[in-house]
């Protein structure tokens, strides 16, 4: 939710999650902000962090991709090939 982020999209990436997270039964997902993570050009991003997994960073996502990264990863627990950037590039500290 950088500057970038924001002129991209991701206001709208944004509603979707939260949106998506409301409709769903999960209790253990923790959805939150950041800031210009240096990737102007594939804005928006996510990073999915699970516990034990490496991180994956999904980029150039709109509001229909968020939701099935959520639907697919954060539920469904696989990764979605086809707007994954990278795994495993980021850790939790």
């Amino acid at each position: 939710m950088g500057t970038c982020g924001i002129a991209a999209g991701a206001r709208g990436v944004m509603k979707a999650l939260t949106e998506e997270l409301e409709k769903s039964d999960a209790k253990d997902v923790l959805l939150s902000i950041s800031s210009c993570a240096g990737l102007c050009s594939r804005e928006p991003m996510v990073t999915i962090e699970e516990q034990g997994k490496p991180a994956v960073k999904y980029v150039d996502l709109t509001a229909e991709k968020a939701r099935k990264i959520f639907s697919e990863h954060v539920l469904g627990g696989r990764i979605v090939n086809d707007c994954a950037l990278a795994a495993g590039s980021e850790r939790t500290l």
